[in-house]
């Protein structure tokens, strides 16, 4: 700890005691603190003055070059500091025959946020059909149209991310005394929808409808739950521009819980989200900083990042910034080679969003037997681009060749499915 003692300060004579001769004098001495780092979170620091005698003295605090006076405490202070970085902390002792100080150098780090992301199926139409979002017995985009008392938290029985939902039926009802409602979400008249839930629990009835309280209901048959995470699904034809998806589960006296509710067009219930690609690494989880394992920077290396932030699953995406426009090649991020079957049809598909960017797929950049998708552009929100080629190879390089418009754009959750 550094130290350095400051002359006398005559002006502290006047303000802290009086000056007269019976008045008895305590010799100021080096002052010193001691500095202990909280365990549980890096940005907070606790801080003791240990100068002896320190009670006949006036003393006080800074916590930064310059910055604001507080004033000392019986016992430890805590600090929490907002930033990270280089920080002087400084206590001053100040007494009658004048005044000192002691300094300590510290580096702030700041904790990493709680990363509460995790994989989840883009296609899902609902919002937080995760339970994702929300905080104790509240599911933000989710209504309890009835028994709002029944539908709580669950944390530990979860099958997607960290958080479900629990449903405690006190006893046999009509389905719709519990029920759970999703915000509406566009649909198209006249096409078909499949519906899906993932449910364990005691061997109650639950079924899916539409649009309660609104007209043009829909109802699916009863699903049995059984003490295993299963997943029922239910097909409907939309009968409006757009639907509320409602969980009817008020029939049989029980526990259960319910996860990853989806809906999706088609007539097809999607799986468990997964990485399920040909691809290594085609969620861009693995790496550190802006180095992505199984990829390449065959050019532009610069120009692609790593991105925390705008994160369509997991906890890493892709940010590209080309600083003008230029040839497709020029911002190239290429995947390690893949067994394919010469032959056979393959799709590829990415999520983008961003600047209007123009973007491509193609094959094996400099290995031959290159083929070309058409340009896609970018969007202001997530969207998912496909592109099915022919493999000609044993195996198979996919490039992203993004380098032909300035702007900046993320990528996320590339994935090759043999067809």
């Amino acid at each position: 700890m550094k130290k350095l003692r400051v002359l006398f300060a005559s002006f502290f004579c006047v303000l802290l005691w009086s000056c007269s001769d019976d008045d008895s004098v305590t010799e100021i001495i080096e002052p010193s603190f001691t500095v202990q780092q909280s365990p549980d979170d890096s940005s907070v620091y606790f801080f003791e003055n240990t100068t002896p005698g320190k009670e006949n003295f006036y003393n006080f605090w800074q916590f930064d070059i310059g910055g604001p006076k507080f004033a000392d405490a019986n016992g430890p202070i805590e600090r929490k500091f907002e930033e990270e970085g280089f920080r002087r902390v400084v206590l001053t002792v100040v007494g009658r025959n004048g005044s000192a100080f002691a300094t300590e150098d510290i580096t702030v780090t700041l904790p990493l946020p709680d990363d509460t992301r995790f994989l989840l199926n883009p296609e899902n139409l609902l919002h937080n059909g995760y339970f994702a979002e929300g905080s104790g017995d509240d599911f933000s985009n989710w209504g309890k149209f009835n028994g709002e008392d029944r539908i709580t938290e669950e944390t530990s029985e979860v099958q997607v991310g960290f958080r479900a939902a629990k449903i405690s039926n006190p006893v046999d009802g009509n389905p719709w005394e519990t029920q759970f409602v999703a915000d509406e979400v566009p649909t198209t008249d006249g096409e078909k929808y499949t519906a899906s839930v993932w449910i364990k629990g005691d061997p109650v009835v639950v079924r899916f409808s539409t649009n309660p309280g609104v007209g043009g209901d829909q109802y699916a048959g009863d699903y049995t739950v059984t003490g295993d995470w299963t997943q029922y699904s239910w097909t409907f034809t939309a009968n409006s521009a757009t639907t509320l998806l409602a969980l009817d589960m008020g029939t049989t006296a029980g526990d259960f819980f319910i996860d990853a509710v989806e809906l999706v067009p088609g007539e097809s219930a999607l799986p468990l989200p997964s990485n399920n690609s040909e691809l290594l690494n085609g969620g861009l989880e693995e790496g550190t900083g802006n180095d992505f394992t199984n990829w390449g920077k065959f050019n532009g290396e610069d120009r692609i990042t790593e991105e925390t932030v705008e994160v369509l699953g997991g906890s890493r995406a892709l940010k590209v910034e080309n600083p003008a426009d230029g040839n497709p090649w020029e911002t190239q991020f290429v995947s390690d080679a893949f067994d394919t079957v010469n032959g056979d049809s393959y799709t590829v598909s990415m999520w983008m969003k961003g600047d209007p960017v123009v973007v491509r797929f193609s094959t094996n950049p400099g290995v031959g037997g290159d083929q070309y998708a058409g340009d896609y552009t970018v969007t202001a929100d997530w969207t998912k681009y496909s592109w099915t080629f022919t493999a000609n190879s044993d195996t198979t390089l996919i490039a992203l060749d993004m380098g032909t418009t300035g702007g900046i754009f993320y990528v996320d959750d590339i994935k090759v499915v043999k067809d």
